[in-house]
């Protein structure tokens, strides 16, 4: 987890410091967007302060406000934002969802969600700011797939779980390495992007979001170029009526060795992994399609031709049928 550290966060990339409100509410929305600011009290001292560094869609941000504030930007609309607490707390409203964060627990703002906050007083905070249209950009190269609707995540973080302390170990050695300057320096263009997109990945992996369901499939460290051929090939193709010889033709093998690869490596046979691509797309289908959106339709597009039988396998798999699963999706 991310700790108060000795000194602020990317202190060299100071924005400003001010103690006029609407002096901090126009920097601010000079790099985020247009947004409500008050004190919660007229006795509060305000101290406000942001420190920058960053681009191509990635930004790394310290804020304070020092006094106790109300921030209401409503939609971000074109950036998510990540916030970890390293000083005090927040009550954050992101959509229906509301969150209060601290020492166990962060927040992210999904951009097409009302957002209205309350920053204690005292509360400090590093923020992730990243591009929804990067994101967006990873989040299909990760999955596979051309995604229906703008990726959605839980806003709230909890930081004890073990895959977050991992995703926030990253995110503090990137700070870091921000700001220490080596990260950010012109030859490091090629390093700067891999760790921006490997932030963007274990973010993807690590917090729940409308894109898991794509992402719940077996996975190993190392895979042999037949069986990853035939991944990729199977994922490109879920509609299509494929049979065993024709993903071992086009990952360039036979299908006894095929079969022989997926054993080994994935502990499941290739078109067993198929169905299951197939399950997760269709739920992913389910939960992100307009409602005019039929079952059937959304069967046909995971590649099942048989509606009773995707709905055996859906319910085998997930523990509820397709139209449970759409229903719930509605209501909430």
């Amino acid at each position: 987890m991310l700790s108060k550290p000795d000194k602020t966060p990317l202190q060299r990339f100071r924005q400003f410091q001010t103690r006029e409100l609407d002096e901090a509410r126009a920097l601010v929305a000079r790099n985020f967007c247009g947004h409500r600011l008050e004190r919660e009290s007229r006795a509060d001292r305000l101290d406000a302060c942001q420190h920058r560094a960053g681009g191509n869609g990635l930004f790394y941000n310290y804020i304070r406000y020092g006094a106790d504030v109300t921030i209401e930007p409503g939609e971000l609309g074109s950036f998510y934002l990540i916030q970890v607490p390293i000083r005090g707390s927040a009550l954050i409203r992101n959509g229906t969802s509301e969150v209060e964060t601290g020492t166990v627990t962060a927040s992210v703002l999904n951009p097409d969600r009302h957002t209205r906050m309350r920053w204690k007083e005292g509360c400090e905070q590093v923020l992730l700011q990243i591009d929804k249209a990067r994101l967006t950009s990873v989040a299909e190269a990760l999955t596979g797939n051309s995604l229906q609707a703008p990726v959605r995540f839980d806003p709230s973080i909890d930081r004890t779980r073990p895959e977050m302390q991992l995703w926030l170990g990253l995110f503090r050695r990137a700070v870091s390495a921000v700001d220490h300057g080596g990260l950010l320096d012109p030859d490091q263009t090629l390093s700067r992007t891999l760790v921006e997109d490997e932030l963007i990945v274990g973010f993807l992996r690590a917090q729940p979001s409308s894109i898991s369901p794509l992402l719940e499939r077996p996975e190993t460290g190392s895979l042999t170029p037949h069986v990853r051929r035939a991944r990729e090939y199977m994922q490109a193709h879920l509609a299509d009526p494929l049979t065993l010889s024709d993903i071992a033709a086009a990952a360039g093998t036979s299908p006894r060795n095929l079969q022989l690869g997926f054993s080994q490596l994935l502990e499941m046979t290739p078109l067993a992994y198929l169905r299951l691509l197939r399950l997760n797309y269709a739920r992913y289908l389910l939960l992100e399609s307009p409602p005019q959106t039929t079952i059937a339709s959304i069967a046909g597009a995971a590649g099942f031709a048989h509606l009773g039988r995707f709905s055996a396998q859906y319910a085998a798999r997930f523990g509820e049928g397709p139209s449970q699963t759409r229903k719930q999706h509605y209501l909430n």
